[in-house]
C-alpha cells in the first residue's frame, strides 16, 4: 500500500531512519533506495508501507516535496 509521510530522523552512516506517515505510525526506513542524495529530516516522501517481523517498514520511498525545517523559514526578509 503507498503511503505518504515525512522524515522524522535519518542517519547517513548507518542509512537508518525513521518515518512517521500521514496516519501517525512509525516506518522504519533502511537504505537509500537507489536515491541519489540521503533522506533529510523534515522532507514529505511517498513509499510503500511494509511489515516485517520487527515492525513497519518503508520500502521504495520518494520524495515528494523539500519541507521546511523544524527552524521554519527564520532569516528570510519580506518586502512590506
Amino acid at each position: 500500500m503507498i503511503k505518504t509521510g515525512r522524515i522524522e530522523f535519518y542517519d547517513r552512516p548507518t542509512a537508518w531512519g525513521l518515518i512517521v506517515g500521514d496516519d501517525q505510525e512509525l516506518y522504519v526506513l533502511r537504505g537509500r533506495d537507489g536515491r541519489a542524495a540521503s533522506p533529510r529530516v523534515g522532507e514529505r516522501v511517498s513509499f510503500e508501507a511494509g511489515v516485517a517481523p520487527d515492525g513497519k517498514r518503508a520500502a521504495e520511498v520518494r520524495l515528494v516535496s523539500r519541507g521546511l525545517s523544524s527552524f521554519g523559514r527564520v532569516g528570510i526578509r519580506t518586502r512590506p
